[in-house]
């Protein structure tokens, strides 16, 4: 038997069904937007999986859909994974879920060591082992009969063909900005605005493009450098600013029934729910501070696009620079040995299930959102751009620092602003030769400067520390690290089958 359980957690975006379809979220076709029942039209004559993919290939935006047909169900999430689709397989049942049941379920050690390291389970796989997923760009099929499952890619984050002409750089604005215009409408706009460049960006082309009904808002703390650009980027622009200082009290919240409530319909046992925007949009809420019908747009990621996962390496094997920066170890024939291939994996996993992900903390505040940097013909620019004019994001911050960053003087430059990869190839060059004992001290002594420390990351590091059950030997003070180590001990702790196990 095969069900489709879909739940309704009172988020902006939920399930909308017409006859045998299944739809969430907002999709584009060309200058349209489809939702609800216009998006379930869309998909009405979908006959097989063939169809179905040429369909999608001429959507973009954030969606996901369920198509029940005679012999077999379909299921697909966009290029991103926006809106996650689950599928739990037993040896007589079929369920397909937007979240995943803990019952009658085993524990996947291997994947508890990937959401450690990465946050986030890879591939197919969640912390359960009865329970699959779809990532980002995929169909899923599903045969009535036997009840098969079989995954395949319609969208693949790489592009082999490379431009020479980064000019065209201002028709994809045109598009993004069109579709902005297109999602947003008469409501008003929320931006999460750092001190880095991507919301900075963000925040200039829609200046530049006559929209203004837009409010900020930074967090963090007081006397960083974020805190202090953000609000002088915001001064410059003349756009309503509001600052939330990360206080220790503030941050203590990480421990009560508001965020283990949101934590719970967040993991979905395959990514470690997102915290930082939490606090700021609670604070934001207790003073009154969040627009009504609001809608976030997050400079999400362009820094990717950019380059800024590329590293200056004369030689390149996949799998070897995964195990070396993120200490696990993945099935690397199914990449291409390249950048191109790194970039493929890190997104459909990190970044899609992870940092994508994310996004749902503005649903969980009743704020919609809208992605604008990972609209499909925006990335894909990005990605035909050579390897030369994407390392050390040398297209970009020319683009920026020469262009609308001066053009409104906003052209204020990060601490850790590096155009020739000057700093990554000293401290590549100090990690290769100095003592490990050496290095590991002048890494923990960088990570504990409290200087660094933007969003008093710290002290919420030292809280979890103390409540962990098993204390790690060594600390490394990335609050990502001990974040997951505490959500997998609440996890346990709430199953007693998986309890039973270890």
């Amino acid at each position: 038997m095969i069900s489709v359980l879909l739940q309704d957690n009172n988020y902006m975006h939920n399930w909308y069904k017409k006859a045998n379809i299944y739809v969430i979220g907002c999709a584009f076709l060309n200058s349209k937007i489809l939702k609800n029942e216009t998006l379930a039209d869309y998909f009405s004559n979908i006959k097989n999986e063939e169809t179905l993919q040429q369909k999608l290939q001429k959507l973009d935006g954030h969606f996901s859909v369920i198509i029940e047909l005679e012999h077999q169900y379909l299921l697909a999430v966009d290029h991103i994974r926006t809106f996650p689709i689950f599928i739990q397989q037993t040896p007589n049942d079929v369920c397909i879920s937007n979240s995943v049941d803990i019952k009658n379920c085993s524990w996947n050690r291997r994947q508890e060591a990937y959401l450690r390291t990465i946050y986030c389970t890879i591939e197919n796989e969640t912390l359960l082992n009865e329970w699959k997923q779809l990532q980002a760009g995929e169909i899923a099929t599903i045969n009535k009969q036997n009840q098969e499952i079989k995954f395949k890619k319609y969208f693949i984050h790489s592009e082999e063909k490379k431009i020479s002409n980064t000019n065209a750089i201002k028709h994809f604005e045109e598009k993004l900005i069109n579709h902005i215009k297109q999602y947003v409408g008469t409501k008003k706009i929320l931006i999460p605005l750092s001190g880095g460049y991507d919301s900075r960006y963000l925040l200039a082309i829609l200046i530049e493009n006559g929209i203004n009904n837009i409010t900020c808002f930074t967090y963090g703390r007081k006397d960083s450098y974020e805190v202090k650009t953000a609000q002088r980027v915001c001064q410059t622009l003349n756009i309503n600013w509001h600052f939330i200082e990360y206080t220790d009290n503030l941050l203590n919240t990480f421990f009560s029934e508001k965020w283990k409530k949101y934590s719970n319909i967040s993991h979905n046992f395959s990514a470690l729910p997102h915290e930082q925007d939490f606090f700021a949009l609670l604070y934001l809420q207790q003073q009154n501070l969040l627009p009504k019908d609001a809608i976030v747009l997050n400079g999400f990621c362009q820094d990717l696009h950019a380059g800024s996962i590329f590293k200056p390496l004369s030689f390149f094997n996949l799998s070897n620079y995964i195990q070396q920066e993120y200490k696990i170890q993945i099935d690397a024939q199914l990449f291409e040995n390249s950048w191109d291939g790194f970039q493929q994996w890190f997104v459909q996993n990190r970044v899609s299930k992870f940092i994508i992900h994310s996004v749902h903390v503005y649903e969980y505040f009743g704020l919609d959102f809208y992605l604008p940097f990972w609209q499909k013909d925006w990335i894909q620019f990005w990605y035909a751009l050579s390897f030369q004019k994407r390392l050390n994001q040398q297209y970009y911050n020319e683009y920026l620092f020469n262009g609308i960053f001066k053009k409104y003087k906003i052209d204020f430059k990060k601490p850790t602003h590096d155009s020739t990869n000057s700093f990554y190839s000293i401290k590549r060059w100090a990690k290769d030769r100095l003592p490990n004992a050496f290095v590991q001290f002048i890494q923990q002594q960088n990570a504990t400067n409290i200087n660094k420390d933007v969003n008093n990351s710290l002290y919420l590091y030292n809280a979890i520390y103390e409540r962990l059950n098993i204390q790690p030997t060594e600390r490394n003070f990335k609050i990502n690290d001990i974040h997951s180590l505490y959500l997998l001990q609440k996890i346990k702790e709430n199953c007693s089958s998986i309890n039973s196990q270890q």
